[in-house]
């Protein structure tokens, strides 16, 4: 899987974090791994009334929206809730209530595993992050 980023990157803003939710997320849910293309935009969805939402195009590329003014964690489960979104497609589960359910039930899940086993402390030590969010 490719990742590709566009919009208005206010949070990760050298997507060291976004890179790794790709991989952890791809060494979880290895058929992520099948996906070409994912495109995260950072754009203000405060008229959405939303934190995220993916779209899958005739191609198979997927663009997930993510609102750009979240803190680090909000964005992390965002990002993880929207990639489970991904994998859902392409399993097949195109019900939108059952695939919000079961994407919340992993959020929560998938944010514990990431958080106890995130290493990467170039992330901790960026300006807008210094850790604090994880107290």
């Amino acid at each position: 899987m490719t990742m590709f980023t566009s919009g208005d990157w206010i949070v990760d803003c050298e997507r060291i974090l976004s890179h790794d939710i790709f991989e952890f997320m791809c060494n979880r849910f290895p058929k992520l791994k099948e996906v070409e293309v994912v495109e995260v935009n950072q754009v203000d969805l405060t008229q959405d009334n939303a934190f995220g939402f993916c779209q899958v195009d005739d191609d198979g590329e997927f663009l997930v929206h993510i609102h750009n003014n979240l803190t680090p964690t909000e964005y992390a489960v965002t990002l993880m809730h929207e990639l489970v979104h991904v994998r859902q497609t392409l399993d097949g589960l195109h019900d939108y209530a059952r695939r919000e359910e079961e994407a919340e039930v992993w959020e929560d899940i998938l944010s514990k595993e990431f958080w106890e086993s995130y290493t990467d402390t170039a992330f901790f030590h960026t300006p807008w992050t210094d850790g604090a969010f994880l107290k």
